[in-house]
């Protein structure tokens, strides 16, 4: 029983620092994404990319499972982490290049995760996204939108469709 007590407390505690809000669309009040410390190591980088608006880099990474998606459907226990950096810049404010004249990265600003396990997703209700669950964290690990406000994160993906597993991208670098 006592194996719970943290999972309890964490999930306790982020009701009372982020409670939902009435007007807020449905999502999970606890966090069963989690921050993998570990994934630049421990995953696989699919794909990156730059955004000429934002001036930043992203970096998506997966664990085995999401690197072994092959029929368009991700599977259970696959974990998605997208990674946000800005980028260096010039006095002028333009964005420095590295040789291959590409954005120079400064610091991770965002670490996105999604994850799929059997039952995930239902809290999201008409925005359901399969069975994914969404967390976005600061490089800390605090919360950059915590599970109870993670709906917005689901009406998003639901755009990338349900043929690709309400993932985007999928170019693999």
């Amino acid at each position: 029983m006592t194996w719970r007590a943290p999972a309890f407390v964490a999930a306790t505690l982020a009701l009372a620092i982020f409670p939902a809000r009435s007007e807020d669309p449905p999502a999970p009040a606890v966090d069963r994404v989690g921050l993998p410390k570990d994934y630049q190591s421990a995953f696989r980088q699919l794909r990156s990319s730059e955004n000429a608006k934002d001036k930043t880099v992203i970096a998506v990474y997966g664990n085995a499972a999401a690197a072994a998606k092959q029929d368009g459907n991700y599977p259970y226990g696959a974990v998605i982490v997208m990674e946000t950096w800005s980028t260096l810049r010039d006095e002028a404010k333009n964005v420095r290049l590295d040789e291959a004249r590409h954005f120079r990265k400064d610091q991770v600003t965002g670490l996105h995760v999604m994850r799929k396990e059997r039952g995930f997703g239902e809290a999201y209700r008409g925005n359901r996204t399969g069975e994914w669950e969404y967390a976005e964290y600061r490089p800390d690990g605090s919360y950059i939108t915590p599970p109870a406000a993670s709906a917005k994160c689901a009406q998003c993906h639901l755009k990338a469709g349900a043929a690709k597993d309400f993932v985007f991208g999928g170019k693999k670098s």
